[in-house]
Protein backbone atom coordinates (compact mmCIF):
# COMPACT_ATOMS: atom_id res chain seq x y z
CA UNK A 1 0.00 0.00 0.00
CA UNK A 2 1.27 3.47 -0.88
CA UNK A 3 1.84 6.15 1.75
CA UNK A 4 -1.15 8.30 2.71
CA UNK A 5 -1.73 11.04 5.25
CA UNK A 6 -3.19 9.70 8.54
CA UNK A 7 -6.89 10.37 8.99
CA UNK A 8 -9.93 9.47 11.12
CA UNK A 9 -13.32 8.63 9.62
CA UNK A 10 -16.47 6.78 10.60
CA UNK A 11 -14.58 3.46 10.65
CA UNK A 12 -11.80 4.64 12.96
CA UNK A 13 -8.20 5.85 12.73
CA UNK A 14 -6.10 5.05 9.65
CA UNK A 15 -2.30 5.13 9.86
CA UNK A 16 0.26 4.20 7.20
CA UNK A 17 2.56 1.31 8.03
CA UNK A 18 6.28 1.49 8.70
CA UNK A 19 6.99 0.11 5.23
CA UNK A 20 4.69 2.70 3.65
CA UNK A 21 6.65 5.49 5.36
CA UNK A 22 10.02 3.99 4.46
CA UNK A 23 9.00 3.62 0.80
CA UNK A 24 7.81 7.25 0.74
CA UNK A 25 11.10 8.47 2.27
CA UNK A 26 13.28 6.50 -0.14
CA UNK A 27 11.21 7.69 -3.14
CA UNK A 28 11.57 11.31 -2.00
CA UNK A 29 15.33 10.79 -1.49
CA UNK A 30 15.74 9.45 -5.05
CA UNK A 31 13.70 12.33 -6.49
CA UNK A 32 16.07 14.80 -4.76
CA UNK A 33 19.46 13.16 -5.32
CA UNK A 34 18.75 11.22 -8.49
CA UNK A 35 18.48 7.53 -9.41
CA UNK A 36 22.22 7.01 -8.95
CA UNK A 37 21.81 7.48 -5.15
CA UNK A 38 23.00 4.45 -3.18
CA UNK A 39 20.10 3.10 -1.15
CA UNK A 40 21.31 -0.43 -0.58
CA UNK A 41 20.10 -1.85 2.73
CA UNK A 42 23.63 -1.65 4.15
CA UNK A 43 24.19 1.96 3.05
CA UNK A 44 24.27 4.72 5.71
CA UNK A 45 21.64 6.75 3.87
CA UNK A 46 19.16 3.88 3.79
CA UNK A 47 19.75 3.13 7.46
CA UNK A 48 19.20 6.81 8.34
CA UNK A 49 15.91 6.82 6.43
CA UNK A 50 14.96 3.65 8.33
CA UNK A 51 15.55 5.50 11.62
CA UNK A 52 13.28 8.32 10.45
CA UNK A 53 10.59 5.84 9.39
CA UNK A 54 10.81 4.04 12.72
CA UNK A 55 10.46 7.31 14.66
CA UNK A 56 7.37 8.27 12.64
CA UNK A 57 5.94 4.78 13.10
CA UNK A 58 6.43 5.00 16.90
CA UNK A 59 4.56 8.31 16.89
CA UNK A 60 1.77 6.73 14.86
CA UNK A 61 1.51 3.90 17.38
CA UNK A 62 1.13 6.47 20.17
CA UNK A 63 -1.60 8.26 18.23
CA UNK A 64 -3.43 4.97 17.66
CA UNK A 65 -3.16 4.08 21.35
CA UNK A 66 -4.45 7.54 22.33
CA UNK A 67 -7.40 7.15 19.98
CA UNK A 68 -8.22 3.70 21.39
CA UNK A 69 -7.89 4.90 24.99
CA UNK A 70 -10.99 7.04 24.56
CA UNK A 71 -12.86 3.74 24.90
CA UNK A 72 -12.82 2.45 28.52
CA UNK A 73 -12.52 -1.10 27.19
CA UNK A 74 -9.05 -0.33 25.78
CA UNK A 75 -7.77 2.44 28.05
CA UNK A 76 -5.12 1.49 30.58
CA UNK A 77 -3.12 3.12 33.35
CA UNK A 78 -3.21 6.91 33.44
CA UNK A 79 -5.47 7.02 30.35
CA UNK A 80 -8.08 4.97 32.22
CA UNK A 81 -7.71 7.21 35.29
CA UNK A 82 -8.70 10.21 33.13
CA UNK A 83 -11.96 8.47 32.17
CA UNK A 84 -12.97 7.40 35.68
CA UNK A 85 -14.22 10.86 36.81
CA UNK A 86 -16.73 10.80 33.93
CA UNK A 87 -18.42 7.95 35.83
CA UNK A 88 -17.99 9.58 39.25
CA UNK A 89 -15.18 7.20 40.15
CA UNK A 90 -11.50 7.25 41.07
CA UNK A 91 -9.03 4.39 41.18
CA UNK A 92 -8.93 2.79 44.63
CA UNK A 93 -5.47 3.04 46.13
CA UNK A 94 -3.56 0.40 48.04
CA UNK A 95 -4.30 -0.13 51.72
CA UNK A 96 -1.99 -1.31 54.48
CA UNK A 97 -1.96 -4.69 56.21
CA UNK A 98 -2.57 -4.75 59.97
CA UNK A 99 -1.61 -7.17 62.73
CA UNK A 100 -2.20 -7.45 66.47
CA UNK A 101 1.12 -7.52 68.33
CA UNK A 102 1.53 -8.82 71.86
CA UNK A 103 4.19 -6.81 73.71
CA UNK A 104 6.06 -8.37 76.64
CA UNK A 105 8.30 -6.66 79.18
CA UNK A 106 8.44 -5.12 82.61
CA UNK A 107 5.04 -5.11 84.40
CA UNK A 108 3.61 -1.60 84.57
CA UNK A 109 6.29 -0.15 82.28
CA UNK A 110 5.34 2.84 80.11
CA UNK A 111 6.97 2.43 76.71
CA UNK A 112 8.49 5.76 75.63
CA UNK A 113 8.59 4.97 71.91
CA UNK A 114 6.32 3.41 69.29
CA UNK A 115 7.22 -0.30 69.01
CA UNK A 116 8.49 -1.40 65.61
CA UNK A 117 9.11 -4.99 64.55
CA UNK A 118 10.20 -6.93 61.48
CA UNK A 119 8.64 -10.13 60.21
CA UNK A 120 10.46 -13.12 58.76
CA UNK A 121 10.15 -11.66 55.26
CA UNK A 122 11.75 -8.35 56.29
CA UNK A 123 8.59 -6.22 56.29
CA UNK A 124 8.38 -3.47 58.92
CA UNK A 125 5.34 -3.31 61.23
CA UNK A 126 4.84 -0.16 63.28
CA UNK A 127 2.63 0.36 66.34
CA UNK A 128 0.22 3.27 66.25
CA UNK A 129 0.80 4.98 69.62
CA UNK A 130 3.59 5.80 72.05
CA UNK A 131 3.29 5.79 75.83
CA UNK A 132 1.84 2.27 75.95
CA UNK A 133 1.55 0.88 79.50
CA UNK A 134 2.15 -2.85 80.03
CA UNK A 135 -0.28 -4.59 82.41
CA UNK A 136 0.52 -6.34 85.70
CA UNK A 137 1.67 -9.40 83.74
CA UNK A 138 4.00 -7.31 81.62
CA UNK A 139 1.94 -7.68 78.45
CA UNK A 140 -0.15 -5.51 76.14
CA UNK A 141 -1.73 -6.20 72.77
CA UNK A 142 -1.68 -3.36 70.23
CA UNK A 143 -2.44 -2.90 66.57
CA UNK A 144 0.48 -2.46 64.18
CA UNK A 145 0.40 -1.40 60.54
CA UNK A 146 2.77 -2.59 57.83
CA UNK A 147 4.95 0.17 56.42
CA UNK A 148 4.60 -1.33 52.92
CA UNK A 149 1.22 -0.86 51.20
CA UNK A 150 -0.59 -3.70 49.47
CA UNK A 151 -1.12 -7.38 50.20
CA UNK A 152 1.45 -8.26 52.87
CA UNK A 153 0.78 -11.45 54.83
CA UNK A 154 2.28 -12.53 58.15
CA UNK A 155 1.57 -15.92 59.67
CA UNK A 156 1.24 -16.46 63.41
CA UNK A 157 4.58 -15.77 65.08
CA UNK A 158 6.17 -14.23 61.99
CA UNK A 159 6.45 -10.71 63.44
CA UNK A 160 8.92 -11.08 66.29
CA UNK A 161 12.12 -9.07 65.70
CA UNK A 162 12.34 -5.71 67.45
CA UNK A 163 13.87 -3.02 65.24
CA UNK A 164 15.47 -1.09 68.08
CA UNK A 165 15.51 -1.42 71.89
CA UNK A 166 12.67 0.19 73.83
CA UNK A 167 13.01 0.67 77.58
CA UNK A 168 10.74 -1.77 79.39
CA UNK A 169 10.03 -3.87 76.29
CA UNK A 170 11.65 -7.30 76.03
CA UNK A 171 9.82 -9.10 73.21
CA UNK A 172 7.06 -8.82 70.63
CA UNK A 173 5.10 -11.44 68.70
CA UNK A 174 1.89 -11.73 66.71
CA UNK A 175 -0.38 -14.45 68.07
CA UNK A 176 -2.81 -14.01 65.19
CA UNK A 177 -2.20 -13.87 61.46
CA UNK A 178 -2.09 -10.43 59.87
CA UNK A 179 -5.06 -9.02 57.97
CA UNK A 180 -3.68 -8.36 54.47
CA UNK A 181 -4.14 -4.96 52.88
CA UNK A 182 -5.14 -4.39 49.28
CA UNK A 183 -3.06 -3.59 46.23
CA UNK A 184 -3.91 -0.57 44.12
CA UNK A 185 -6.96 -1.30 41.98
CA UNK A 186 -6.19 -2.98 38.68
CA UNK A 187 -7.36 -1.75 35.27
CA UNK A 188 -9.71 -4.74 35.00
CA UNK A 189 -11.39 -3.86 38.30
CA UNK A 190 -11.73 -0.19 37.25
CA UNK A 191 -13.41 -1.18 34.00
CA UNK A 192 -15.86 -3.43 35.86
CA UNK A 193 -16.85 -0.59 38.20
CA UNK A 194 -17.23 1.79 35.26
CA UNK A 195 -19.69 -0.55 33.58
CA UNK A 196 -21.73 -0.74 36.75
CA UNK A 197 -21.57 3.02 37.32
CA UNK A 198 -23.12 3.48 33.89
CA UNK A 199 -26.16 1.60 35.21
CA UNK A 200 -26.71 4.09 38.06
CA UNK A 201 -29.50 6.00 36.27
CA UNK A 202 -31.07 2.76 35.03
CA UNK A 203 -34.81 2.26 35.13
CA UNK A 204 -34.39 -0.86 37.26
CA UNK A 205 -34.22 0.13 40.95
CA UNK A 206 -32.20 -3.02 41.65
CA UNK A 207 -29.54 -2.11 39.07
CA UNK A 208 -29.37 1.47 40.31
CA UNK A 209 -28.98 0.29 43.92
CA UNK A 210 -26.20 -2.14 43.05
CA UNK A 211 -24.40 0.48 41.00
CA UNK A 212 -24.59 3.01 43.85
CA UNK A 213 -23.27 0.45 46.35
CA UNK A 214 -20.34 -0.45 44.09
CA UNK A 215 -19.39 3.22 43.82
CA UNK A 216 -18.77 3.42 47.59
CA UNK A 217 -15.03 3.80 48.35
CA UNK A 218 -13.47 0.52 49.40
CA UNK A 219 -16.15 -1.70 47.82
CA UNK A 220 -14.52 -4.31 45.60
CA UNK A 221 -17.74 -5.97 44.48
CA UNK A 222 -21.31 -6.57 45.56
CA UNK A 223 -24.48 -8.32 44.47
CA UNK A 224 -28.05 -7.40 45.42
CA UNK A 225 -30.50 -10.31 45.65
CA UNK A 226 -34.24 -9.74 45.64
CA UNK A 227 -36.98 -11.94 47.06
CA UNK A 228 -40.26 -10.72 45.59
CA UNK A 229 -42.25 -13.75 46.78
CA UNK A 230 -44.52 -14.11 49.82
CA UNK A 231 -42.21 -16.57 51.60
CA UNK A 232 -38.60 -16.74 52.75
CA UNK A 233 -36.44 -18.01 49.87
CA UNK A 234 -33.73 -20.68 49.81
CA UNK A 235 -31.06 -18.12 50.73
CA UNK A 236 -32.92 -17.17 53.90
CA UNK A 237 -33.99 -13.77 52.53
CA UNK A 238 -37.35 -12.79 53.97
CA UNK A 239 -40.42 -12.18 51.83
CA UNK A 240 -40.48 -8.91 49.87
CA UNK A 241 -36.96 -8.07 50.94
CA UNK A 242 -33.57 -7.60 49.35
CA UNK A 243 -30.11 -8.61 50.48
CA UNK A 244 -26.99 -6.69 49.50
CA UNK A 245 -23.89 -8.88 49.77
CA UNK A 246 -20.93 -6.54 50.16
CA UNK A 247 -17.23 -7.16 49.60
CA UNK A 248 -15.45 -4.20 51.22
CA UNK A 249 -16.64 -0.75 52.21
CA UNK A 250 -17.45 0.74 55.62
CA UNK A 251 -20.79 0.00 57.26
CA UNK A 252 -21.23 3.72 57.91
CA UNK A 253 -20.99 4.37 54.16
CA UNK A 254 -23.06 1.40 52.98
CA UNK A 255 -26.10 1.89 55.24
CA UNK A 256 -27.12 5.40 54.02
CA UNK A 257 -26.83 4.40 50.38
CA UNK A 258 -28.83 1.24 50.96
CA UNK A 259 -31.60 3.21 52.72
CA UNK A 260 -31.66 6.01 50.12
CA UNK A 261 -31.68 3.76 47.04
CA UNK A 262 -33.96 0.88 48.02
CA UNK A 263 -37.65 1.09 47.10
CA UNK A 264 -40.08 2.21 49.87
CA UNK A 265 -41.69 -0.66 51.77
CA UNK A 266 -38.97 -3.16 50.83
CA UNK A 267 -37.17 -4.82 53.72
CA UNK A 268 -33.45 -5.46 53.97
CA UNK A 269 -31.81 -8.69 55.07
CA UNK A 270 -28.39 -9.59 56.42
CA UNK A 271 -26.26 -10.20 59.49
CA UNK A 272 -24.92 -6.61 59.57
CA UNK A 273 -27.35 -3.93 60.75
CA UNK A 274 -27.04 -0.16 61.08
CA UNK A 275 -29.33 2.74 61.95
CA UNK A 276 -29.93 5.54 59.45
CA UNK A 277 -31.79 8.78 60.08
CA UNK A 278 -34.00 10.23 57.36
CA UNK A 279 -34.34 13.95 56.63
CA UNK A 280 -37.08 14.20 59.29
CA UNK A 281 -34.86 12.75 62.00
CA UNK A 282 -36.62 9.37 62.11
CA UNK A 283 -34.41 6.33 62.66
CA UNK A 284 -34.50 3.32 60.33
CA UNK A 285 -32.60 0.04 60.57
CA UNK A 286 -31.12 -1.44 57.41
CA UNK A 287 -29.28 -4.72 57.09
CA UNK A 288 -26.85 -6.27 54.64
CA UNK A 289 -24.51 -9.23 54.35
CA UNK A 290 -20.71 -9.31 54.29
CA UNK A 291 -19.27 -11.60 51.65
CA UNK A 292 -17.15 -14.42 53.09
CA UNK A 293 -13.84 -14.76 51.26
CA UNK A 294 -12.94 -18.30 50.22
CA UNK A 295 -9.12 -18.52 49.92
CA UNK A 296 -7.95 -20.14 46.70
CA UNK A 297 -4.78 -22.25 46.71
CA UNK A 298 -3.07 -22.51 43.33
CA UNK A 299 -0.11 -24.78 42.61
CA UNK A 300 1.68 -24.36 39.29
CA UNK A 301 4.60 -26.49 38.14
CA UNK A 302 6.44 -25.20 35.09
CA UNK A 303 8.60 -27.23 32.73
CA UNK A 304 11.39 -24.93 31.48
CA UNK A 305 12.22 -24.90 27.77
CA UNK A 306 14.99 -23.18 25.84
CA UNK A 307 15.23 -19.50 26.76
CA UNK A 308 13.31 -19.85 30.04
CA UNK A 309 13.56 -16.83 32.35
CA UNK A 310 12.98 -17.39 36.08
CA UNK A 311 11.18 -14.03 36.28
CA UNK A 312 8.26 -15.68 34.46
CA UNK A 313 7.12 -17.06 37.84
CA UNK A 314 6.64 -13.53 39.23
CA UNK A 315 4.80 -12.44 36.09
CA UNK A 316 2.48 -15.45 36.34
CA UNK A 317 1.76 -14.71 40.01
CA UNK A 318 0.88 -11.09 39.20
CA UNK A 319 -1.39 -12.18 36.33
CA UNK A 320 -3.22 -14.65 38.58
CA UNK A 321 -3.67 -12.03 41.31
CA UNK A 322 -5.06 -9.58 38.74
CA UNK A 323 -7.52 -12.24 37.57
CA UNK A 324 -8.56 -12.85 41.17
CA UNK A 325 -9.45 -9.15 41.54
CA UNK A 326 -12.00 -9.51 38.75
CA UNK A 327 -13.92 -12.24 40.59
CA UNK A 328 -16.91 -10.72 42.32
CA UNK A 329 -19.41 -12.01 44.84
CA UNK A 330 -21.00 -15.27 43.75
CA UNK A 331 -18.94 -15.57 40.55
CA UNK A 332 -17.55 -18.87 39.31
CA UNK A 333 -13.84 -19.63 39.20
CA UNK A 334 -13.07 -21.11 35.78
CA UNK A 335 -9.88 -23.11 36.24
CA UNK A 336 -9.16 -23.73 32.49
CA UNK A 337 -9.03 -19.94 32.04
CA UNK A 338 -5.95 -19.88 34.26
CA UNK A 339 -3.98 -21.80 31.63
CA UNK A 340 -4.51 -18.95 29.19
CA UNK A 341 -3.36 -16.40 31.77
CA UNK A 342 -0.22 -18.42 32.50
CA UNK A 343 0.77 -18.99 28.87
CA UNK A 344 0.06 -15.33 28.06
CA UNK A 345 3.09 -14.42 30.21
CA UNK A 346 5.37 -16.30 27.78
CA UNK A 347 6.00 -13.43 25.37
CA UNK A 348 8.94 -14.92 23.48
CA UNK A 349 8.84 -15.77 19.81
CA UNK A 350 8.97 -19.46 20.78
CA UNK A 351 7.59 -21.15 23.92
CA UNK A 352 9.98 -21.00 26.88
CA UNK A 353 7.93 -23.11 29.30
CA UNK A 354 4.97 -25.45 29.54
CA UNK A 355 2.60 -26.12 32.42
CA UNK A 356 3.17 -29.57 33.89
CA UNK A 357 0.76 -29.18 36.81
CA UNK A 358 -2.07 -26.83 37.71
CA UNK A 359 -3.93 -27.64 40.93
CA UNK A 360 -6.64 -25.35 42.25
CA UNK A 361 -8.34 -25.82 45.63
CA UNK A 362 -10.94 -23.57 47.29
CA UNK A 363 -13.01 -24.27 50.37
CA UNK A 364 -11.71 -27.83 50.53
CA UNK A 365 -12.76 -28.54 46.94
CA UNK A 366 -10.17 -29.27 44.27
CA UNK A 367 -11.07 -29.25 40.59
CA UNK A 368 -9.66 -28.81 37.11
CA UNK A 369 -12.98 -27.51 35.83
CA UNK A 370 -15.26 -24.84 37.32
CA UNK A 371 -15.64 -23.91 40.98
CA UNK A 372 -19.17 -22.58 41.18
CA UNK A 373 -19.68 -19.44 43.23
CA UNK A 374 -21.88 -19.28 46.32
CA UNK A 375 -24.29 -16.36 46.60
CA UNK A 376 -22.67 -14.86 49.72
CA UNK A 377 -19.04 -15.76 49.10
CA UNK A 378 -16.17 -14.57 46.96
CA UNK A 379 -13.13 -16.48 45.77
CA UNK A 380 -10.02 -14.67 47.00
CA UNK A 381 -6.52 -14.94 45.55
CA UNK A 382 -3.55 -14.31 47.87
CA UNK A 383 0.09 -14.15 46.86
CA UNK A 384 1.12 -16.52 49.64
CA UNK A 385 -1.32 -19.17 48.40
CA UNK A 386 0.00 -19.13 44.84
CA UNK A 387 2.88 -21.61 44.67
CA UNK A 388 4.90 -21.65 41.46
CA UNK A 389 7.79 -24.08 41.08
CA UNK A 390 10.06 -25.04 38.19
CA UNK A 391 10.98 -28.62 37.39
CA UNK A 392 14.64 -29.49 37.82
Amino acid sequence: MAYFAPYIDETGVHIPTYQDRLDALTSAYVSIFGPEANLEISSPDYQLLSVFARALDDLSALITADFASRNPAYAAGAALDLLLPLFGLTRQGATYSTVMLTLSGTPGAVLPAVPEALDDAGYLWRGQTAGITLDENGERTVEAVCATPGVVSAAVGAVHRLVSPVAGLAAVVNRYAAIPGRDAESDASCRARMRLAAAAPAVSTLEALESALRAIPGVRSCVVYENDTDATDARGIQAHSLCAVMDGGLTSAIAPVLFAKKAPGIGTYGSISATVEDSWGHSHTVSFQRAAEVPVTITVVLKPLAGFDASAADQIREALLAYGETLGVGQDLVVPALYGLIYAQDTGSTPTFSVSTLHVTAGGTATSGVLHGVWNQRYGFQSTLIRITVEE
